[in-house]
């Protein structure tokens, strides 16, 4: 029974990776020829007019007609989630998937809607405001700062409409921060900063069947970020056992409340001065970004939601995990323990395109590219020197 990926990013090259371990075909789809998993040797690439809307449910009900046999379908975007819950009723009969309800997957993938839903259920997450308007900026001063400011849309992140994430030192730059994204953003949240370095985040992937069981969790420490504080997982290594005992506690609470279907994750920040773990945000309907260290660790995800999907049994998980540690891009280093093997997210030997192409043409081309605009600088500089002379 074949896989369908959609979106190729690196997030994708992961799942196609760890779902090769299953043999089965793999049909990738994107709108761009360039993405990173369309080099690797595991899948099919499809190009699709669209990762959202109704361009992309028209090419996801194109592609299961065409295969007609209801493959997986796996989701590594924002946008696919969205389209996929929005339109379930056209790609349900033609694919395998399991998602929250669409009222969850909104209320999830929306920080203010989380932020509600949170405080109702009793989750852990830090104190906040939405607010909508400049009018509500008035209740910020209710918080105790610093601050970050954050827009509830991230999709509009995506789309670089608007920043991931603003820190403020003070209330006065959280009025700035939020009156200045709200020029673009429908809402924002402000949330009280969790005390802590980068190395206090973590997170716990995990995947359900279609009732709601639990099919598998992992928990994982974050060690850099890009840009730190506020960016994206650089490098990621499994979580200590007692921490990782305790997080899946907090996530299997969470998957009970929210009734949780599907392929997910919970980001964590611990409070070093509270020793307490509060929820940062979660992710809804797709894998995440370091999905693949999970499965370095005995913990595929990937094709224990494919087999499950098909009805067949995943193998018991190994409590004892390996020292690996998965990085973005050979760009990022940080200090791990003896004997910890690094896994690249874009290079590996057993498929190698990827990297390639990487390293040697996107990278490349982006580093003459800083340097041609670093030397035109330095020209242009020196000539309004002159001038002034």
């Amino acid at each position: 029974m074949p896989a369908v990926v959609v979106e190729g990013t690196l997030n994708a090259l992961g799942v196609v990776r760890s779902l090769s371990h299953g043999r089965m075909p793999i049909y990738l789809l994107d709108s761009r020829p360039r993405c990173a998993a369309r080099w690797s040797r595991h899948c099919c690439y499809i190009r699709v007019p669209a990762l959202e809307g109704r361009e992309l449910a028209d090419a996801l009900v194109a592609l299961g007609r065409q295969l007609g046999c209801r493959p997986v379908l796996i989701l590594t975007g924002d946008h696919s989630v969205d389209c996929v819950s929005e339109y379930r009723e056209q790609i349900a009969p033609l694919y395998r998937i399991s998602l929250p309800s669409r009222e969850m997957v909104r209320d999830l993938a929306d920080k203010a809607r989380f932020q509600q839903l949170a405080e109702r259920e009793g989750f852990a997450v830090p104190r906040a405001v939405t607010a909508e308007s400049g009018a509500d900026l008035a209740r910020l001063d209710d918080l105790t700062p610093p601050l970050v400011v954050k827009p509830s849309d991230k999709r509009l992140v995506l789309e670089g409409t608007v920043e991931r994430a603003v820190q403020a030192a003070t209330l006065a730059d959280a009025h700035r921060a939020a009156s200045q994204m709200l020029k673009r953003a429908r809402s924002v949240v402000v949330q009280e900063w969790i005390d802590g370095a980068d190395t206090e985040l973590y997170f716990v992937l995990f995947s359900c069947d279609g009732e709601g069981r639990p099919l598998g969790l992992f928990a994982g420490r974050k060690l850099i970020c890009s840009p730190p504080s506020v960016g994206s997982t650089a490098v990621s290594v499994a979580a200590g056992q007692a921490v990782a005992h305790e997080l899946a506690a907090l996530t299997l609470q969470f998957i009970e409340r929210t009734r949780y279907r599907g392929l997910g994750s919970l980001e964590f920040k611990r409070d070093a001065s509270r020793h307490r773990f509060f929820i940062i945000e979660p992710t809804v309907g797709r894998t995440d970004w370091q999905e693949e260290l999970a499965t370095f660790c005995g913990v595929n995800l990937p094709l224990r939601t494919y087999l499950a999907e098909l009805g067949q049994p995943c193998a018991p998980v190994s409590e004892s995990l390996p020292r690996v540690a998965w990085r973005q891009s050979a760009g990022y280093a940080a200090p791990l323990a003896r004997g910890t093997h690094i896994v690249d997210g874009f290079f590996r030997w057993s498929d190698p395109l990827p990297g390639l192409q990487y390293y040697l043409l996107q990278a490349g081309v982006l580093r003459v590219w800083n340097k041609l605009c670093k030397t035109a600088d330095h020209l242009a500089g020196s000539a309004a020197h002159r001038t002034k002379a």
